[in-house]
């Protein structure tokens, strides 16, 4: 049917014939052709179109409207009207005037109950609103002279007809769409168990299989044709645990297995189905395929249990959640006494940060652990002893949650190691100096020419002579001295002593230096002149020498070296600055280290033990300050150090 307006002002063009001139047959006529048209489809709009049209033509109207929907949902325009274009159309230009958009959609059962309703709408256009149950009401615009009361009457069955035929096209809707979403849902449910390596199935009382799908089935080369019927109890029968954990899911706890099967791993979990009353349904079951996550877990225990350092994975605030095998060969704990205790368990009770502090704060507690870099402590064997250890740390996030591992080295074998290195050292350099100090005594004494004259070349030759015995005699004495920071006994001699003064002598020393090597020293001497400090003023003149001149040996020919002394607040803050060759970052932590000579320095040849910062870095902390290093390779370096400033001894 076409209903543009072309069309129905051809329709609407004949004469209307008053319906109260219509005899008892004529009417019954028109009921019935009104009536065969109501409920010929389930789709609704089709079917109001179908009525809405019969209607019109039956009962001689020009115009017409159904507006028909829950009151959850009330319509804003019309479900169907003829003519199409609501330009033109009388019967919703009455709905329109009569009712607001605000009063359908807020009020729409209390709207219903003003129908039914006739008026006039315009010169000779009758309306008529007509009630369709609680569902909505049609509208019919009727030239020329309105329905009589007779046919209203007479519509009323009809009006009971079209609103339940609405009904049911409504319902159909909602049950095609309730179907639609139940095929979604499904075909979603099941792309998502074939997408996943899983099995889903369900089992009745008796353990019988009545549900199996799942892609996980296709790896164990099963069809779920050869499960669906069987019993549980039969296929799992040769499985450890999997029947009693089949009887406990069956007598209502939930229950769970592992097991092997063609090569695979599965990982069964399974669960009661009861109702809100309580009664046992059945059992529904998941089978998981954890192959390839039980072959990482298996890789990374073998790897973790070769390496030979004690790991442990460590969850805030200090729970302990994995160990390797050499954590328990260490420590001497078994792994389940370990496992969900505490990490406090491994340490002495001195080296635990205070209560309710975790892992966290115990890495803060020591900035070495924190960078990566290896920091030694003391760890606490089952037994109660204590040994010495090397710690490092890292930290993860997983699942929302923080975790750390700590790795850590047994360094009792190392530290025997050390002992008797430094005691090797220790004897052999005193055993040194004595013979040093008699060559270096008699080349003086020969020098002097009193046991007789020196031509030039002996001259020459003893001064190189008497220069090398120096520089072993420095060298001698600072392996003594590490020797010393080794054993602990550096002993400080703190007295007044001026750093202005403290400078002036290193600069005299290091000058000559500078001078062979055309480098400039530019001296920012801030420090008032008169102001003194505590600290061992031998000690701090040879450490300041020793960052002096490691500026000037890893300098260029012609570069400047910046010397800076000045105090800040209550420190005392010394700094050497070069333009020279620098050190890569990963070497800055190393550097202070017995015997490292940077990559630069060993590749350029140039001469050094590699114990001056070290012995640096002793004296500036046995004073209470802290020392720094800032380079980058090829770009230069600055050492600095802070002091506290003390003007009486501590």
């Amino acid at each position: 049917m076409n209903y543009d307006d072309q069309s129905i002002c051809t329709t609407r063009s004949q004469p209307v014939e008053p319906v109260l001139m219509l005899s008892l047959q004529d009417r019954m006529q028109i009921l019935y052709e009104i009536a065969i048209s109501i409920g010929v489809t389930l789709d609704l709009r089709v079917m109001l179109t179908t009525a809405l049209d019969v209607f019109l033509r039956q009962l001689n109207c020009t115009s017409g409207a159904i507006y028909v929907g829950r009151p959850s949902n009330p319509p804003q325009e019309p479900t169907t009207a003829i003519p199409r274009n609501l330009r033109h159309n009388g019967a919703v230009a009455w709905v329109r005037a009569t009712y607001d958009e605000a009063a359908i959609e807020h009020q729409w059962p209390e709207l219903l109950t003003s129908f039914p309703q006739a008026a006039q709408a315009a010169g000779d256009l009758y309306v008529h609103g007509l009630a369709l149950g609680n569902l909505g009401f049609i509208v019919l615009a009727r030239p020329a002279q309105p329905l009589d009361d007779e046919m209203l009457r007479m519509l009323s069955p009809l009006l009971v007809k079209l609103t339940e035929s609405s009904r049911a096209c409504m319902q159909n809707e909602e049950l095609a769409s309730a179907h639609q979403s139940i095929l979604w849902e499904r075909n979603m449910l099941r792309s998502l168990i074939e997408a996943t390596p899983t099995i889903l199935y369900s089992l009745d009382l008796e353990g019988r299989v009545l549900f199996c799908e799942g892609r996980g089935l296709r790896l164990l080369g099963i069809a779920a044709e050869q499960v669906r019927g069987a019993s549980a109890f039969d296929i799992y029968r040769d499985i450890p645990g999997a029947v009693d954990a089949l009887k406990a899911a069956i007598d209502g706890k939930p229950a769970g297995v592992t097991y092997d099967h063609n090569g695979r791993t599965l990982d069964v979990v399974l669960q009661p189905v009861v109702d809100e009353r309580g009664d046992l349904h059945g059992v529904v079951g998941v089978s998981h395929d954890v192959t390839e996550h039980k072959r990482a877990i298996d890789t990374l225990t073998a790897v973790l249990n070769s390496v030979g350092e004690a790991v442990v994975t460590v969850q805030e605030p200090a729970q302990i959640v994995m160990v390797n095998r050499r954590t328990t060969e260490m420590f001497g704990y078994d792994t389940e006494e370990l496992v969900g205790h505490s990490l406090w368990h491994l340490f002495p009770d001195e080296v635990r940060p205070p209560s309710p502090a975790g892992v966290d704060a115990f890495i803060a507690r020591h900035d070495a652990a924190k960078t990566g870099a290896g920091v030694e402590l003391e760890g606490r064997l089952k037994t109660g002893d204590v040994f010495p250890i090397e710690l490092r740390t890292g930290s993860f996030a997983l699942a929302g949650n923080r975790f750390f591992t700590l790795s850590i080295r047994d360094m009792t074998e190392m530290k025997e190691y050390e002992r008797l290195r430094d005691d090797f050292t220790s004897t052999v350099s005193h055993e040194l100096r004595t013979p040093l100090a008699s060559i270096m005594g008699w080349t003086e004494t020969m020098l002097t020419e009193h046991p007789g004259p020196l031509n030039d070349l002996q001259k020459r030759f003893l001064n190189t002579v008497y220069a090398s015995s120096v520089r072993l005699d420095k060298l001698i004495e600072e392996i003594l001295t590490v020797s010393r920071i080794q054993r602990g006994t550096l002993r400080l001699q703190p007295a007044p002593c001026n750093p202005a003064k403290l400078l002036q002598s290193v600069l005299a020393a290091t000058t000559p230096l500078a001078s062979a090597r055309s480098i400039t020293l530019t001296v920012d001497d801030a420090w008032p002149a008169e102001q003194m400090l505590m600290g061992d003023a031998e000690r701090l003149e040879q450490s300041m020498l020793h960052l002096l001149t490691n500026a000037v040996k890893f300098s260029n020919a012609g570069d400047e070296v910046i010397v800076r002394s000045r105090r800040d607040g209550n420190l005392w803050r010394f700094e050497v600055q070069d333009h020279g060759m620098g050190v890569s970052e990963d070497e800055i932590p190393l550097i202070f280290h017995r015997f490292y000579r940077g990559r630069a320095a060993r590749k350029a040849q140039i001469q050094g033990a590699g114990l001056g910062l070290y012995v640096c870095k002793a004296v500036v902390e046995g004073h209470g300050g802290e020392i720094f290093v800032h380079s980058r390779l090829d770009d230069g370096t600055l050492v600095r150090f802070d002091l506290p400033v003390r003007e009486t001894p501590v």
